[in-house]
């Protein structure tokens, strides 16, 4: 294991190989998202989907919550747009530092976020529907954890052994032995381990997080403050992490509960950020 480990350690890893949540991810704050829009807002939605075409009017957010990653590989210049780089020992988010505007791979998520707010109510055609396709996908990006740290490229030169049972794995199943980037991890694998289906974790939050004390008023914030709130719970679950880097089911019972939460406020706060930018009706120039 420790020869496998080592020589993962010198793969090569790009910026196109970072990833916000896997497809599973963004579709559950996207559908949690869908349940939450106002009237005004499925309308509007509606209007900037059939504008680009009759056939997509009725698609749901959740069908194009991914769209930003399979874009970005093309479109260097967006690349920097999923996440933000904040160090570990950090508790304040410095732009100067974190969110260079000269980067010709883009600033940050928090920056973009910002810009989009307008982007979505003013662009028309396809940059609007783009810009709707982006908020979607960077208001879920924000909130995964590891999108929030500068170190080790966000967990992705970090290699962990997963040896998780999950929920998915009862009675006197065997957990498989899996390899993977620690900010994987975080993207898809303890979802999967979570449930089989992406539309079942819904289900389960709906039922769980969603009606619990803590969801009243977790919808608030700015990007800024959603990007801080990440960072703490990033520096939690790299604190959790094992010196041996072997990843098993009591890493899974800290993680669980931050999983449940950050793709639940995701969903409720991607409702509340295209409820207000629709609200808005109006055009400001946002640098």
């Amino acid at each position: 294991m420790k020869a496998l480990l080592a020589a993962c350690v010198f793969l090569p890893v790009s910026g196109t190989a970072v990833f916000g949540w896997g497809q599973e991810g963004h579709a559950i704050v996207a559908e949690i998202a869908q349940r939450r829009l106002s009237d005004d807002t499925r309308a509007a939605v509606s209007a900037i989907l059939k504008n680009v075409s009759p056939t997509l009017q009725y698609a749901s957010l959740a069908s194009f919550a991914s769209w930003a990653d399979d874009y970005r590989p093309l479109h260097q210049e967006t690349t920097n747009w999923h996440f933000v780089d904040i160090p570990l020992k950090e508790d304040v988010y410095d732009p100067t530092q974190e969110c260079k505007s000269t980067d010709p791979k883009g600033d940050c998520v928090i920056a973009e976020l910002e810009r989009l707010k307008n982007d979505i109510w003013c662009k028309t055609g396809e940059d609007q529907f783009n810009a709707l396709k982006f908020a979607v996908h960077f208001v879920g990006d924000i909130q995964q954890p590891l999108h929030t740290v500068l170190e080790e490229f966000g967990g992705n030169n970090i290699f962990v052994e997963v040896q998780m049972k999950g929920l998915v794995c009862t009675g006197s199943c065997v957990p498989t032995t899996d390899f993977a980037k620690f900010h994987a991890v975080w993207d898809t694998t303890l979802i999967q381990k979570t449930v089989f289906a992406w539309g079942s974790y819904v289900d389960r939050l709906e039922a769980g997080w969603l009606v619990s004390a803590d969801a009243a008023g977790a919808e608030g914030g700015t990007p800024t403050t959603w990007a801080l709130e990440a960072h703490k719970a990033a520096q939690a679950m790299w604190a959790a992490k094992p010196a041996n880097n072997i990843l098993n089911d009591s890493y899974y019972q800290a993680a669980l509960p931050v999983l449940d939460r950050q793709l639940a406020v995701g969903g409720l706060r991607l409702a509340k950020f295209l409820n207000d930018t629709f609200a808005a009706k109006s055009c400001t120039t946002v640098k």
